[in-house]
């Protein structure tokens, strides 16, 4: 089953300072959004029961707790939710399958890089939940390393165009943005 991966030009932090903010006024604006936006483009056959667990996430995420196991991937989308309000739509996107075999690296950890830090060092409650996420999850890749990688993946891709195909480009792309609006990359599938 392939999945599709939005990427996101946001600061880790700035996602990170949200979560136990009681920021009542960038919450109270959120949950105002239509319930389209709201669903992040999902298709469910329970529209209004999923909307409102989101809501129930990001009352969550704003609040700082208690997160419940049973609504990891309403965090996750949440989580991208804030993603979007802080930083506009995402700017792309890939579809791509897991276990593929030639998938870059780059794309994996925009899409599991998560797994081995936790961003968010006050609400551990929060880390371990979106940990189990079964059908979506979400990964970073700091400014930093995309200026690091930026020149290999430039020259990659200018010597041989069909480097990482489909992606190559698509990547550089990234890495450029990044380093041009000096923002991380954070990545959601599902």
């Amino acid at each position: 089953m392939s999945s599709t991966l939005n990427v996101y030009l946001v600061d880790l932090a700035e996602l990170a300072a949200v979560v136990g903010s009681k920021d009542n006024e960038r919450l109270d604006r959120m949950l105002a959004w239509e319930p389209d936006a709201l669903l992040l483009g999902f298709d469910t056959d329970d529209r209004d029961d999923h909307v409102e667990r989101n809501k129930d996430a990001l009352r969550k995420i704003f609040a700082g707790g208690p997160f419940d196991d049973d609504d990891a991937e309403h965090y996750v989308e949440a989580l991208e939710l804030i993603c979007e309000d802080l930083g506009g739509p995402p700017f792309s996107g890939a579809r791509f399958r897991f276990g593929s075999g030639d998938l870059p690296s780059i794309i994996e950890e925009l899409a599991s890089g998560m797994m081995e830090e936790d961003p968010f060092p006050d609400t551990p409650d929060l880390a371990e939940s979106i940990e189990i996420a079964e059908g979506n999850g979400w990964g970073h890749m700091s400014k930093g390393d995309c200026a690091e990688e930026l020149d290999h993946w430039e020259r990659a891709v200018a010597e041989d165009p069909d480097y990482c195909a489909p992606f190559g480009p698509r990547i550089v792309e990234w890495l450029r943005r990044s380093k041009e609006v000096d923002k991380d990359l954070i990545g959601f599938w599902g």
